[in-house]
């Protein structure tokens, strides 16, 4: 008699959770997400890098996207904002007697609009998604005067800064991932996303061009060329969660 009752039980508590599953949809209302990310540029670009890492670029990336709808109602669709910085690195030139040693750093911003479409709801551990962006890429080279300890401490008066050069180029793409859906609001979920993104022809300073002269002259070699590269992302997302229950 005992065990008839269990099953009973037991299967009365499935029929009712069968139906609070099919009956409620799991949606994310705000979607927040940053970590690190790989820049692989494309063959023209990485001709031009020359670094000691393989000519690739490393940095990190967040961004914000939020359901058009708001929190009454799950969308397939987040509209947002993305940001991304790297450096594809550094360069010395050591100085002389009309010289100081200059230390160049060479580095990207990228500012996008985004789309994300993913499911609906959100069913299980993992939740794909594909992300359009498009927006602004900006290329900048700056040059510094290497400073040591001592210049530091007694600080030479000697400018620091001694040239920038910015080109700013439009920047469009297309991304694949996915992201781990937290149990509860306050944990964090996981992130993986793969981007292509094409950009325009930018104007950058060749590598080891920039020269001091005896009177503080700057004098630089410049070139384009295509900035198309493959980005691969890694960090987290924090995801505001929402259940919404049918006949409410």
């Amino acid at each position: 008699m005992q065990k008839p009752l269990t099953l009973c039980l037991v299967l009365i508590s499935i029929i009712k959770c069968s139906g609070q599953q099919s009956d409620s949809i799991r949606f994310s209302a705000t979607h927040f997400y940053a970590g690190v990310q790989v820049a692989i540029p494309g063959r023209e670009f990485r001709e031009v890098i020359h670094n000691s890492t393989g000519n690739l670029g490393y940095g990190f990336f967040t961004g914000l996207a939020l359901n058009p709808l708001g929190k009454s109602k799950p969308s397939p669709i987040l509209l947002g904002i993305d940001f991304g910085y790297f450096t594809y690195g550094n360069e010395k030139q050591k100085g002389s007697g009309s010289m100081p040693t200059l230390k160049t750093a060479h580095n990207v911003f990228t500012w996008n609009a985004m789309a994300r479409l993913k499911p609906i709801s959100h069913q299980g551990r993992i939740t794909p998604f594909a992300d359009g962006l498009i927006g602004l890429k900006l290329f900048s080279s700056k040059t510094k005067i290497d400073k040591d300890l001592t210049n530091i401490i007694f600080n030479d008066n000697q400018n620091e800064v001694i040239n920038k050069v910015r080109d700013t180029g439009l920047n469009y793409g297309l991304g694949v991932g996915f992201f781990t859906n937290p149990k509860e609001n306050s944990n964090p979920g996981f992130q993986l996303r793969v981007l292509y993104l094409w950009g325009d022809e930018v104007k950058y300073v060749k590598r080891n061009s920039v020269m001091v002269d005896s009177n503080g002259s700057v004098t630089f070699e410049t070139d384009r060329a295509n900035t198309s590269m493959v980005i691969i992302q890694v960090g987290f997302t924090a995801l505001a969660l929402k259940t919404l229950v049918s006949g409410r």
